[in-house]
């Protein structure tokens, strides 16, 4: 990995190992996670810490994932993610946003990427759940607005950063 930019976000934001402040609060009031739900769930409490977002823009619907995002940064929003929420992130600073690897995903993909700032992450889950979800995955990481592409094997992340070079990495998560 070349870029230092690129190196420091998946050395102090991907694999970050120290434990922040409220993982001990989170995981007292989500005692019944799995470990794979739970190291998600840090992720996005790193993505958010890292972003400092307006929005959070959830279209998969879970609330310890929320919680985590929340506890991060109190001044985040959670919008349910619809259609009618889009508007919303025009006057959004910054957004984080978490979709699923699934058929409508390219269109709701789309719409995100046209609102996105240089500092908004895109989240998508089950990048590798089926041949289907790859193909998805890497028609979204072809695509000349993407900055840097993230693949964790679990999900994948991507920052509209158009000012870089056009980037995709593969993280041992």
């Amino acid at each position: 990995m070349q870029s230092p930019t690129d190196y420091r976000f998946v050395r102090y934001v991907i694999n970050e190992h120290y434990p922040y402040y409220k993982y001990k609060d989170l995981e007292n009031e989500f005692p019944k996670m799995d470990s794979l739900e739970r190291k998600l769930c840090m992720l996005y409490f790193r993505l958010s810490n890292y972003c400092q977002a307006s929005y959070f823009v959830d279209f998969m619907r879970e609330d310890a994932c929320a919680a985590y995002v929340k506890a991060a940064c109190c001044s985040t929003n959670r919008v349910a993610g619809e259609n009618d929420s889009l508007p919303k992130l025009e006057i959004a600073k910054t957004f984080l946003a978490r979709i699923d690897c699934q058929n409508d995903a390219l269109n709701v993909y789309d719409k995100l990427l046209d609102k996105a700032t240089e500092k908004s992450v895109i989240v998508v889950q089950g990048i590798k759940d089926s041949r289907q979800s790859r193909r998805i995955w890497q028609r979204m990481t072809d695509d000349n607005r993407v900055g840097v592409a993230y693949d964790l094997y679990y999900c994948g992340i991507i920052i509209s950063d158009k000012r870089r070079y056009k980037n995709k990495y593969i993280i041992n998560f």
